[in-house]
C-alpha cells in the first residue's frame, strides 16, 4: 500500500505535462492558421485592386478616352511645356552671345572649320529668270572660288529658292533640275507651287526649310533681281551678332493698297483699318535678314501665321508681337543700279 500511495504523485505530474504540451501545440497551429488566413486575405485584396485598375483602364477606352481631373491637368501643363519650349526658342541665340557652345558637336551643316555659319542667303527666283541668276552667280562669287569655298571662307550659303511647277515633272522642272545638276546652287521647295501669287507662301517655306538646313546666325530673303556685296554684307552681319531677335533691312509704311485694279493689291486691306490707312513698319521684299532664333520662330509657328498677299508685309506682321530690334539700314535700300553703287561700298543694287 505505502509503495502504491509514493508512485501517485509521479504519475500526475506526467499527466499535467502532457496536457500543457498538447495545449501549447493547439495554440501554435491556431496561430499558423490565422496566419495563413491573413495573408490569404491579403493576397484576395491585391489581386482585387489589380483587377479593378486593369477594369478602370479599359472603361477609359472604352468611354472614349474621357480624362479625370488630374490627367487634364498633365494635359494642360504639357501644353505649358510646348509655349517654354517656343519661347526657349526665341532666347537660343542670345546663349551665344554669351559664349555658348553646343555639347553635341558639330552638325554636317556647319563650315568645314566645324564652326555655325555666318548667313544664309535665300535668293527669290522663278523658271524664266536665267539671266538673273547668271548675273548673280557672276557679281556673288569671288574670283576663281567655288560654292562651297564661299561657304567654307566666309561661312555663307547662297541658294536660289524655287518651287515646282504646277504639272508636276515639265520641262519647267526639268530645266531647273538640269541647270541644279550643273551649278549645285538651288534651294527646291518640293512642297510649293511657283507662281507669282503666291510669294508669301513660298517665303514662309524657304525660312522654315533653311532654319532646318542649315545651321546659321542669319537668313536672308533677296529678290533675283538684286547684286548682293557679300564681303559688306558680311561686315553689316557681323555688326548685330550680339542681338538675339534682330529684324534687318530698309523699313518703311505705306498705304494700304485697297483697289483691286491696282499694283500691291491687298485683299484683306480692311485688317488694317479703313481705306487709306498705313501698313504696320517692315523691311522692304527686296532685301532682308532675320537673326537666328526669328527664323526658327516662323518655322515652329508656320501653320498658324496668316499670309497677307504681299510678302514683305507678311513678315513684318508675324514680327509684330515679338520683342524684336528692328533695324532700318538704309545700305539695304537698293536703288536703280549706276554701274558704280557696289564699287563705292553699298551692300546692294538693282540689275
Amino acid at each position: 500500500m505505502g509503495g502504491a500511495s509514493k508512485g501517485a504523485p509521479l504519475r500526475l505530474s506526467r499527466a499535467q505535462q502532457a496536457k500543457s504540451s498538447m495545449t501549447s501545440l493547439l495554440l501554435l497551429m491556431v496561430s499558423l492558421f490565422a496566419c495563413f488566413y491573413t495573408a490569404g486575405r491579403l493576397w484576395q485584396d491585391a489581386e482585387m485592386r489589380y483587377l479593378l485598375v486593369g477594369n478602370s483602364e479599359k472603361r477609359f477606352h472604352q468611354d472614349g478616352g474621357s480624362l479625370s481631373v488630374d490627367e487634364t491637368l498633365k494635359l494642360l501643363d504639357c501644353k505649358d511645356q510646348q509655349k517654354r519650349l517656343t519661347e526657349a526658342e526665341l532666347e537660343l541665340a542670345a546663349a551665344k552671345s554669351k559664349g555658348y557652345v553646343s555639347k553635341y558637336g558639330v552638325s554636317s551643316n556647319g563650315t568645314a572649320a566645324g564652326h555655325r555659319l555666318h548667313a544664309v542667303v535665300g535668293v527669290m527666283t522663278s523658271f524664266g529668270s536665267l539671266s538673273r541668276r547668271e548675273a548673280i552667280r557672276k557679281n556673288l562669287m569671288p574670283s576663281g572660288t567655288t560654292l562651297q569655298e564661299l561657304e567654307d571662307n566666309k561661312g555663307i550659303v547662297i541658294r536660289f529658292v524655287i518651287g515646282r511647277s504646277a504639272n508636276g515633272g515639265d520641262m519647267s522642272d526639268k530645266q531647273i533640275d538640269r541647270e541644279n545638276s550643273d551649278t549645285n546652287d538651288f534651294l527646291i521647295l518640293g512642297d510649293h507651287v511657283e507662281s507669282d501669287d503666291n510669294l508669301t507662301h513660298k517665303t514662309k517655306l524657304y525660312f522654315s526649310t533653311a532654319v532646318e538646313s542649315w545651321d546659321a546666325d542669319f537668313y536672308l530673303k533677296v529678290d533675283d533681281n538684286i547684286l548682293v556685296n557679300i564681303d559688306k554684307l558680311g561686315v553689316m552681319l557681323a555688326s548685330h551678332w550680339d542681338k538675339p531677335r534682330v529684324y534687318i533691312g530698309c523699313m518703311k509704311s505705306g498705304e494700304v493698297i485697297s483697289d483691286p485694279n491696282a499694283q500691291w493689291y491687298e485683299p484683306e486691306w480692311w485688317r488694317f483699318g479703313e481705306q487709306k490707312s498705313e501698313y504696320h513698319r517692315h523691311a522692304a521684299g527686296q532685301m532682308y535678314a532675320l537673326s537666328r532664333a526669328l527664323a526658327q520662330y516662323i518655322s515652329i509657328n508656320s501653320a498658324s501665321l496668316h499670309d497677307y498677299q504681299n510678302e514683305d508685309v507678311s513678315v513684318g506682321a508675324w514680327m509684330l508681337g515679338l520683342e524684336v530690334e528692328l533695324v532700318d539700314d538704309r545700305k539695304l535700300c537698293c536703288g536703280a543700279s549706276t554701274g558704280w553703287s557696289l564699287l563705292l561700298g553699298g551692300i546692294c543694287t538693282t540689275q
